[in-house]
């Protein structure tokens, strides 16, 4: 008779277990909205913060400030402005479970989105470092650009999209996430291209 007391109390320990597993894969995948709260809000919020869309530290609330970076993420990529990350805003992001991404997880085989800026070596571009090289010590010239080392590795050779080979050779201030910025011979041609969303490859 305990013998099969005990099995009872396995198998019903096997079912919970399973439970709560299956409890949390839905979760994961949950429809995030102010108010909530959590480890998968702080991964939204570290995701927004590399894309450039800064909603403060991530401390797991869905606040104001995190509700304001997902409006303006979801109005400058196409998707409905609710304010909530369902499965079409969290699959833009990069959070969805097929298709996970980190602030530090960066494929070298496909290509990622990033905001790209412009800037040449005029002082008004190259505050305070007009007539200095990169950041490497490359002089300035066309296919150097600045990341943030913590996304991209400094030194690695890239193919951005609309503007052809480079290297990550910069940093800068502002370059913060997935935002890189891209040298141009002259301060026009820096005006020409401006900010664009562009696809780029870490070769």
């Amino acid at each position: 008779m305990s013998k099969r007391i005990t099995v009872f109390f396995i198998a019903l320990f096997c079912c919970a277990l399973l439970a709560c597993n299956a409890g949390q894969a839905v979760a994961a995948d949950s429809t995030l909205y102010w108010g909530s709260r959590g480890d998968n809000v702080i991964k939204l919020q570290q995701t927004l913060n590399n894309w450039g869309y800064w909603c403060g530290d991530a401390d797991g609330i869905f606040g104001s400030k995190t509700y304001s970076a997902v409006i303006k993420f979801q109005r400058n990529n196409g998707i409905s402005t609710t304010g909530t990350v369902g499965p079409q805003t969290r699959k833009a992001l990069g959070l969805s479970s097929a298709t996970p991404v980190t602030g530090n997880s960066v494929s070298r085989s496909g290509g990622f989105s990033v905001i790209a800026t412009a800037y040449c070596g005029c002082d008004k571009c190259n505050y305070p470092y007009g007539g200095l090289p990169a950041y490497n010590g490359q002089p300035l010239q066309y296919g150097v650009v600045a990341v943030d080392p913590s996304v991209i590795p400094m030194n690695s050779k890239l193919y951005i999209e609309g503007y052809g080979e480079g290297i990550a050779a910069d940093q800068g201030n502002a370059i913060k996430g997935y935002h890189i910025d891209l040298f141009f011979p002259s301060h026009q041609q820096a005006l020409s291209w401006g900010v664009k969303r562009v696809n780029v490859t870490i070769l």
